[in-house]
C-alpha cells in the first residue's frame, strides 16, 4: 500500500512542472495574440517616427552655424539610428511579453482578448493610432509652450554658475 501511495506522490510531483509549463505556454500564446491584436509593433514604429520628428523639429530650432549643419545632421542621424536599433520590435517584443505576463493573470488576458475581439475593442484598436497622434501633438504643444521657460531657467543657472 505504501508503495502505491509513493508511486502516486511521485507521479504528482513529476507532473506539476509539466502542468506549470503548459500553463505558461498557454499564457504566452495568449500574450502573443494580444500583442498581434493590439498592433504593438506598429505603435512602436509610429512612436519612433514621432520621436524622430520631434528631434528634427528641436534641432531645426537650434541656432547652428551653417558650417556645422552637415555635422549636426550626421550626428542626429547616428542618434536616431541608435534609438531605432534599441527600440526595434525584435528587441522590444520579449520585454513587452515579459511585462504583460508579470502584469496580467491568464484570466485577465482572456478578458482583454475578449474585449479586443468585440466591436468596441476593434474600434479602440482601429482608432488608437489617431488617438496617439493627437496625444503626441498635444504633448508637443505643451512642451512648445514651456520651452521659453526652460530656456530662461537654463540661462539663469548658467549665470549663477559663472559667479
Amino acid at each position: 500500500m505504501k508503495s502505491i501511495v509513493r508511486l502516486f506522490v511521485g507521479i504528482a510531483i513529476l507532473t506539476i512542472p509539466v502542468s506549470a509549463r503548459a500553463d505558461e505556454a498557454s499564457k504566452a500564446a495568449k500574450i502573443e495574440e494580444m500583442l498581434q491584436l493590439t498592433h504593438v509593433d506598429r505603435m512602436t514604429a509610429q512612436m519612433l517616427d514621432q520621436v524622430k520628428s520631434m528631434v528634427a523639429a528641436q534641432v531645426s530650432k537650434m541656432d547652428v552655424p551653417e558650417e556645422a549643419r552637415k555635422a549636426s545632421a550626421e550626428m542626429q542621424q547616428k542618434m536616431m539610428d541608435l534609438v531605432a536599433d534599441r527600440l526595434s520590435w525584435a528587441k522590444a517584443k520579449p520585454a513587452y511579453a515579459r511585462i504583460y505576463s508579470e502584469t496580467f493573470s491568464e484570466g485577465e488576458i482572456d478578458g482583454i482578448l475578449t474585449f479586443y475581439k468585440s466591436p468596441a475593442g476593434q474600434a479602440m484598436l482601429e482608432k488608437m493610432p489617431q488617438l496617439m497622434q493627437k496625444s503626441m501633438a498635444v504633448g508637443q504643444q505643451l512642451m512648445g509652450d514651456i520651452a521659453p521657460d526652460i530656456e530662461r531657467i537654463m540661462s539663469e543657472m548658467k549665470e549663477k554658475n559663472k559667479k
